[in-house]
């Protein structure tokens, strides 16, 4: 869930924090499970082992040569066992459990051509094989219901269950700090405030100004603003769009008390300026008032200001309440 700040509240913990934020999330990483690209490398093996036997025919080849693929059956079968008990996937596990249950099925007979488990692993011995009759290793090596072509069929579901289990998805906790430069805070600050006073001044109508307490406030939002709207050479792209628009409305703001003055320059405010004379009142609600363009735009301003100093989006979060 995105975390959420009112613009002033991030600001100050980004200060509290010497002007930094941490800013930490869950990314999810598609990658290759090394257990079971391991696994496959012996699957393969041990099915090619099945294959050869598979195409076994009676005295299609020596018997030599035939134990010698007997041999390598068993010598990959075991490493593929071994390599198996690393992998956690269900499926991958359920495939190698029927494997070793052809096996377990079968074990009277493949002991009498030499194949026996011992100690959990299985051995071949050479002599027993030689000694055994075509009949008991046609039994096992010969037909599709045979022991090997058993397990030629569970082969292709080990395969394809390892190849959906190859790639996994993983949660990883990232961290990230993004450090801020102080004077650029207190410029996040100052925008904010510019665009918080503007929204109040627009909420003021312009034939209000006659009462005395609505020109106190007035007076304050107006001092606020001059303090916090104008930043010359401030460095941010967003900052020079609106010291322009400022210089832009010059005349306008003068007949609200508000000139440019000093060097470095600076937006000032008189608050002995006369509030109830019409032209006040016309250019505030030309400047101030309900959807009025100079307004709009220091509030547009403001936010992408404060945008481009915070960076909320690239510290994930987000904001509320921008306006009072």
């Amino acid at each position: 869930m995105t975390v959420q700040y009112t613009p002033f509240d991030l600001i100050q913990k980004i200060m509290q924090n010497n002007y930094s934020y941490t800013h930490s999330y869950t990314k999810k990483i598609t990658e290759a499970d090394e257990n079971v690209e391991k696994l496959q490398d012996k699957v393969g093996k041990f099915k090619k082992s099945v294959q050869k036997l598979k195409r076994y025919s009676a005295g299609s080849i020596s018997k030599d040569l035939l134990e010698s693929q007997a041999e390598d059956l068993v010598k990959t079968y075991n490493d593929m066992k071994n390599s198996s008990a690393k992998v956690t996937d269900p499926d991958v596990q359920k495939q190698i459990t029927k494997l070793e249950k052809l096996f377990t099925d079968n074990e009277k007979s493949l002991k009498k051509i030499g194949i026996e488990k011992v100690n959990g692993k299985y051995t071949f011995d050479s002599k027993t094989f030689q000694e055994a009759s075509d009949k008991r290793i046609n039994e096992l090596f010969i037909g599709h219901d045979s022991f090997i072509g058993q397990a030629d069929r569970i082969m292709h579901k080990i395969e394809d269950s390892t190849e959906a289990a190859q790639y996994v998805v993983s949660n990883y906790k990232i961290s990230r700090t993004q450090d801020y430069d102080a004077m650029d805070m207190v410029l996040a600050a100052d925008v904010i405030l510019a665009e918080k006073t503007t929204a109040a001044m627009e909420a003021v109508p312009a034939d209000k100004l006659s009462d005395n307490t609505v020109q106190n406030s007035v007076s304050l939002y107006l001092g606020y603003f001059a303090k916090s709207v104008y930043h010359p050479d401030s460095g941010f792209e967003s900052t020079d769009a609106l010291n322009q628009l400022c210089h832009e409305y010059e005349e306008k703001l003068a007949k609200l008390g508000l000139t440019f003055r000093g060097d470095p320059e600076k937006l000032s405010f008189n608050d002995s300026i006369d509030m109830t004379t019409p032209d006040f009142q016309n250019t505030y609600n030309e400047l101030f008032g309900k959807n009025a363009t100079f307004g709009n735009k220091v509030l547009s301003y403001c936010k992408d200001i404060f945008a481009e100093i915070v960076q909320p989006d690239k510290i994930g979060v987000s904001i509320i309440d921008a306006q009072a």
